[in-house]
């Protein structure tokens, strides 16, 4: 059957509805597209792509390699495999769920290059995973010219705007991702490409005018909305208006329920520090919450922002057991074991220890503990706080 995309994608009548539903979930940060695809997952015995997605975007949200729905949906995609495309998928993931994520961005790339969108959009996202913009652009641009007039070719400017802003593109990153807007005002990801060029160009009234004055029609997208007002609330912070950082703080706070959420309310309330303001006692909920975390010690990026949480609040009864955890965390020879044991690991020590040193000779690695450009300059601001030459 033809996905939403023009792609012959194996399964039933009713995974493909899926399919497409939760790609419409997933593109506009609404819903819970793993759950769309839940039940078809399960009962179809022939179809791969939502088993694929559902476990690569679990991996990238911290779960362990080995939980239940990630064996799970490996197995399904690995044993359902029946066309080309199909073992392409299953072979990609299997390298994710080995822990060696460049490889399988890479084999997505590949993938991608068939005019595969699913295909480019997991290796766009694993590439930001492991913070390879150079791969990542490589990707884009090839698969930029082969999607003109095709389903999802505003989508793919999105993503390539994103792309070009990580390379330091700027212009380039407006041009296609204003194009993205245009074509979609609730395609978030093009805006959030905007709001990154603004962030990197410091220009504030631009970002004002992108993200303040539309957040009537973003906000309710509430699995990117958190990450965007971060965005807002940099700039505000540049500018020294630090009331409006931290009354978006405190609205956001109780919708920060994941991981990648709390990066967010973590790196505000460090960065306000780092300016100079005094965020009262906000370290202590923001503490209580990485407690509650389950899934730890699996991402390089999610475990800088939890520590900084802990060494904030080095006497919370969690931060013992997470940092015990840390230290505890099994050596392998995969990627991610190489990112803990080369990068995290070190990084995590210097920042309790107060030593710009280490953080000088790490700040050529830091990219592979992923996330974005802007998320990792938290590093290199903290290492200037500490007198580091710049």
């Amino acid at each position: 059957m033809t996905d939403r995309w023009g792609d012959d994608t194996t399964g039933t009548a009713e995974s493909i509805e899926a399919w497409d539903t939760a790609w419409e979930e997933f593109l506009h940060f609404h819903g819970d597209p793993l759950a769309t695809l839940a039940a078809v997952n399960e009962s179809d015995g022939s179809f791969v792509l939502g088993p694929v997605l559902c476990a690569l975007y679990n991996i990238t949200a911290g779960s362990p390699l080995n939980a239940p729905a990630v064996v799970d949906d490996l197995a399904r995609a690995r044993e359902r495999a029946a066309t080309d495309r199909d073992r392409g998928h299953a072979n990609a993931l299997a390298l994710a769920a080995a822990g060696n994520f460049t490889a399988a961005a890479d084999a997505w790339a590949d993938l991608a290059a068939n005019r595969d969108f699913a295909a480019y959009r997991f290796a766009h996202d694993l590439y930001l995973h492991v913070g390879d913009r150079d791969r990542r652009l490589s990707a884009s641009e090839r698969t930029r010219q082969q999607w003109i007039d095709r389903p999802g070719e505003n989508f793919i400017d999105g993503m390539h705007s994103f792309t070009l802003e990580e390379s330091g593109r700027y212009n380039e990153a407006i041009a296609y991702g204003q194009a993205a807007l245009d074509a979609d005002p609730l395609d978030l990801w093009a805006r959030h490409a905007l709001a990154h060029v603004y962030e990197h160009t410091n220009d504030t009234e631009s970002a004002t005018h992108l993200l303040r004055d539309t957040s009537d029609v973003w906000a309710p997208q509430d699995g990117l909305a958190m990450h965007v007002w971060w965005h807002l609330a940099l700039r505000l912070l540049a500018v020294g208006a630090i009331a409006d950082v931290l009354e978006i703080f405190d609205e956001q706070l109780p919708t920060a329920t994941t991981a990648f959420r709390l990066c967010d309310a973590t790196s505000l309330l460090w960065r306000a520090e780092l300016a100079g303001h005094d965020v009262g006692d906000r370290w202590d909920a923001v503490a209580d919450r990485w407690d509650s975390i389950a899934n730890r010690h699996t991402c390089g990026f999610l475990d800088l922002h939890a520590a900084l949480a802990y060494i904030r609040r080095p006497g919370h009864p969690g931060a013992g057991r997470w940092f015990d955890g840390l230290a505890a965390r099994p050596d392998g020879d995969s990627e991610i074991d190489e990112v803990f044991a080369d990068v995290a690991r070190p990084l995590i020590a210097a920042l309790r220890q107060n030593d710009p040193i280490t953080l000088d000779r790490l700040a050529v690695d830091i990219r592979r503990i992923g996330g974005s450009e802007a998320q990792r300059e938290i590093v290199t601001q903290t290492r200037l706080s500490m007198g580091a030459p710049t």
